[in-house]
C-alpha cells in the first residue's frame, strides 16, 4: 500500500527463480519512472513461456481463468482502452500487476519487464509499524493449465 516501506531480498533470487505470485521490487521501464526515483512493487502474474490474456475484466493464464484472491475487492482487471490484449512472455521476462488494479501502472501499460530490472523480492514490511510483518510469498505451483489427475473411486 502507499506509504509502506519494505526490506527487499536480493540474495535468494540468485538461487531460486521468480515465481507467479511473488511480490517483486523493480526499476520501472524508461518513461515510467517516478520523479523521486522510487522503484515499483508489483505481483508476478506470469513468467517465461506463459501466455497472459486480459479481456472482459479478467486475466487468463495459459488459457485458464486466473483466480486472484489478492486483488482489491470489487476491482476488475481492465485495459485502459477497454480492449483485449495478449502477451506471450519470452525468456527472462515477467508480467507484473498491482493488487489495486484500478490504481496500478503495471505490465498492462508498459508490457512485460525484464528480470534484469528486478531488484528483489519484497520480504518484510517495516513501516508503518502497524503493518510490520513478513510479506507473504507464494510457493511455486504448477501451471493452472495442468489439470490434476482424476481421483479413483472404489
Amino acid at each position: 500500500m502507499p506509504g509502506q516501506y519494505v526490506l527487499v531480498d536480493k540474495l535468494t533470487p540468485h538461487f531460486d527463480d521468480y515465481h507467479r505470485d511473488d511480490i517483486v521490487v523493480f526499476k520501472p521501464p524508461a518513461g515510467w519512472e517516478d520523479p523521486s526515483g522510487t522503484p515499483y512493487i508489483k505481483r508476478v502474474i506470469g513468467v517465461a513461456g506463459d501466455t497472459i490474456d486480459i479481456h472482459g475484466g479478467r486475466v487468463y493464464l495459459n488459457g485458464t481463468l486466473l483466480v486472484e484472491p489478492f486483488v482489491m475487492k470489487g476491482q476488475t482487471t481492465d485495459m485502459q482502452d477497454g480492449r483485449s490484449r495478449t502477451w506471450v512472455l519470452k525468456k527472462d521476462e515477467l508480467f507484473v500487476m498491482g493488487d489495486h488494479r484500478e490504481q496500478s501502472q503495471d505490465s498492462r501499460d508498459f508490457g512485460p519487464i525484464p528480470k534484469s530490472s528486478v531488484i528483489g523480492r519484497a520480504w518484510l514490511r517495516y513501516w508503518p509499524t502497524s503493518a510490520f510483518g513478513l510479506v507473504p510469498q507464494a510457493k511455486p505451483q504448477p501451471s493452472p493449465s495442468v489439470s490434476p489427475a482424476p481421483s479413483k473411486t472404489p
